[in-house]
């Protein structure tokens, strides 16, 4: 029987949350990662959260949901520097023991709302190949496939999606 998530806390990201944030993206990313990536491109990959942590609250939005003191989710969203009417999802990662728990959704509907709120009626998002499924329940589709640098000699595939247009109004809570 999974625990319930009743109290589970949505709130703002901070400084102190950072070595928190980086510790569940790397638990996420070797759990759910790994199927799909070599063991050499998620460790690389789950290394970026580490090394660029502390970044995070400079580029956007983000959202931690925790239970009990302890970090389940995270994510948020950055504006394009170029597009006014574009935000760009990121660092969206959920504990592997509570995936399918509707976290990752929640982060979600709170980023759109944000983004919208702010003006920002378009969403893409740079998916690891594991994740794509999930961006495409919640309305998002495929443009195009990327291969990114993520450590010296250790290349990754992505996806980028897009929702685009958002609604004129908020989004409900999802």
């Amino acid at each position: 029987m999974r625990p319930t998530l009743e109290g589970l806390v949505l709130r703002p990201v901070r400084t102190a949350d950072l070595d928190a944030v980086a510790a569940l993206q790397e638990a996420s990313i070797l759990a759910l990662g790994m199927p799909t990536y070599s063991e050499a491109q998620a460790r690389a990959w789950a290394r970026l959260g580490v090394e660029c942590r502390h970044d995070l609250l400079d580029q956007g939005s983000f959202w931690i949901t925790e239970l009990a003191g302890r970090a389940l989710g995270v994510g948020g969203w950055s504006p394009d520097s170029q597009d006014p009417s574009l935000a760009w999802l990121r660092y969206l990662f959920v504990h592997p023991d509570t995936v399918g728990r509707g976290i990752g959704r929640r982060l979600v509907g709170l980023a759109e709302q944000a983004a919208l709120t702010a003006g920002r009626r378009r969403l893409h998002v740079w998916s690891g190949l594991n994740a794509v499924g999930f961006y495409e329940t919640l309305g998002y589709r495929r443009l195009r496939a990327g291969r990114w640098p993520v450590a010296s000699g250790i290349e990754m595939d992505f996806v980028l999606l897009g929702r685009k247009p958002m609604p004129a109004e908020p989004l409900p809570e999802q």
